[in-house]
């Protein structure tokens, strides 16, 4: 394969993404309680809240840096709030991330051109990537991060150079900006390890590379005390622990979210080697002598298993931390010998098994297997819609000639077939625009709610022009109430026996009944007094 057909692969590659990646977002709504909070924080952002210091329902907003609250602001500066203009913006971070993996395999191994646009194909059409590339979340620009952090790494190994070491503080403070200083664990163990992957023919010299290394730290520091100086300072002492501490060391020392057993990310990695390591030219480029072969595999190798450990022992977990490792799988598998197995393509079938999972599953739902879903969920002719793509990614796989022309198909339309067969669930049940029009539709006096954890989930949906006030008890409400007559309150649960509240809609949403009450007005004496309209007027 030359390195003209490596350039149409990465071609294909980013078409591959952009254009599943758009039509798995269309096919879902806003999910949820991230993407909805997320884009609820954006929005009150745009309504005139702080630029350096987010906030959701009206209070200060801690858990996640300002960046993609900045760029889906910029979005809509560009474009109009227009939702599909926001819900864009993180998945451009997975377009990159194809790009820059190609960048990183061609710089790591030059002579063979053809791992640059296998690299990126094997990203774009990994599952697990394609559906949080999908989704409006932190982790694919922290995954653009990590590879202008590897990138930078690479370079400066082949030189100590100024260039390499500004990219590498610039990539350090993009991560931080992203999602924080998480950052540090995908990228340091490489960079703090170099004597152990570098070649030693021509290796720079040790003192040398720790320097250039403390000097991109702290070309990343001065650029995320731009933002975080003035940060601190306007968020007050409570945003200053919660964004200094609790939520990055916190995190690593106990959980106070998404608690997980030590081996949560062992079992999942068949589905981060979906579909490419589920073939045998997929797991022979994984063998310990592969990982170990060259400086590029042993610096990819370093990377990865270090994230897995230093992800495994912290407390919090969850499936999508690891994504920025993905690319690193996709640079170990992409020195594959891709074989077609002419007598066991059958086996090949084997990738789209997640698909096959859920259109059972689907079959089910409309006799009632799963109880706890309303009435008039499930649709045969989704579930026909969705086998249908399964068969024509079955025929793709079985007929294709080259293994990875076959296993580029498997994931991305096995998700669209698994979207299309959850559609009558998807958005019926979890689509916050019906319930956000709702609110909007009876905001004038003021909306507030008594779900203490009220994460944002209808604020975006039914774009509020004012936050929704949290009440954390009966006080609270009283209080609201008096102060807000004609106002609407959101409650998950039934508010009973309080007087000048009545109930006017109710609405299922995720597993939930939401009930909307409103505050009654007050009395216009005028209108009583008053004497009444003689009728032959």
């Amino acid at each position: 394969m030359t390195s003209n057909s490596g350039r149409v692969t990465l071609t294909g590659a980013l078409v591959i993404f952009a254009l599943f990646a758009t039509v798995l977002m269309m096919m879902r709504p806003l999910m949820a309680i991230d993407e909805t909070r997320y884009l609820t924080v954006a929005w009150e952002m745009w309504q005139g809240g702080s630029k350096f210091v987010p906030h959701l329902n009206g209070e200060v907003y801690s858990h996640k840096p300002p960046l993609l609250f900045w760029l889906v602001n910029l979005a809509w500066m560009a474009f109009g709030q227009s939702e599909w203009a926001a819900r864009l913006v993180a998945p451009a971070f997975g377009l990159l991330s194809v790009y820059l993996v190609a960048r990183l395999a061609r710089a790591m191994w030059p002579d063979v051109p053809e791992r640059s646009g296998l690299a990126a194909l094997i990203l774009a059409t990994s599952g697990l990537f394609l559906l949080y590339g999908s989704t409006t979340m932190f982790d694919t620009m922290l995954s653009a991060a990590t590879l202008m952090g590897m990138l930078s790494i690479w370079s400066l190994q082949r030189g100590l150079r100024l260039g390499p070491v500004i990219g590498l503080g610039i990539a350090l403070a993009l991560g931080v900006l992203a999602k924080g200083p998480v950052i540090l664990v995908h990228v340091m163990p490489a960079a703090l390890l170099m004597p152990l992957w570098a070649a030693r023919e021509g290796r720079v010299g040790i003192a040398g590379w720790y320097g250039r290394i403390a000097l991109a730290f702290a070309i990343a520091l001065g650029l995320v005390l731009i933002w975080l100086g003035p940060a601190v300072i306007l968020g007050g002492a409570e945003y200053r622990e919660q964004i200094l501490w609790k939520q990055s060391a916190g995190r690593m020392v106990q959980s106070f979210a998404h608690g997980r057993p030590d081996w949560f990310f062992i079992a999942l990695l068949p589905l981060y080697l979906w579909p490419w390591g589920w073939s045998r030219a997929g797991l022979a480029a994984l063998k310990p002598t592969r990982l170990w072969a060259d400086a590029g595999a042993r610096m990819v190798s370093i990377w990865a298993i270090a994230a897995l450990i230093a992800f495994s022992l912290i407390s919090g977990k969850q499936a999508h931390y690891l994504l920025p490792e993905m690319p690193a799988l996709a640079l170990l598998l992409s020195g594959m010998v891709p074989t077609a197995e002419p007598r066991r393509r059958v086996w090949r079938l084997g990738w789209l098994l997640p698909g096959l999972g859920v259109a059972i599953a689907a079959a089910a739902v409309p006799f009632g297997a799963f109880s706890d879903l309303p009435e008039g969920t499930g649709s045969w002719l989704f579930w026909i819609i969705g086998l249908v793509v399964l068969a024509l990614a079955a025929l793709i796989v079985l007929r294709a000639h080259a293994g990875w022309r076959a296993e580029a198909w498997a994931a991305p339309l096995a998700l669209v077939a698994i979207q299309a067969m959850v559609w009558p669930i998807l958005w019926p049940i979890y689509d916050p625009a019906p319930l956000g029009a709702l609110l909007a539709a009876h905001s004038q006096h003021g909306v507030a709610t008594t779900d203490v954890g009220y994460a944002g989930q209808f604020s975006y949906a039914g774009r509020l022009q004012d936050p929704i006030q949290v009440l954390d008890n009966s006080a609270d409400l009283g209080r609201w109430m008096a102060a807000h007559p004609g106002g609407i309150v959101l409650a998950p649960s039934e508010i009973s026996d309080v007087e000048g509240l009545g109930q006017i809609a109710e609405r299922h949403f995720r597993q939930r009944d939401w009930r909307i009450y409103q505050v009654a007005l007050p009395a216009d004496p005028a209108s009583t007094d008053a004497p009444a309209p003689d009728a032959a007027q």
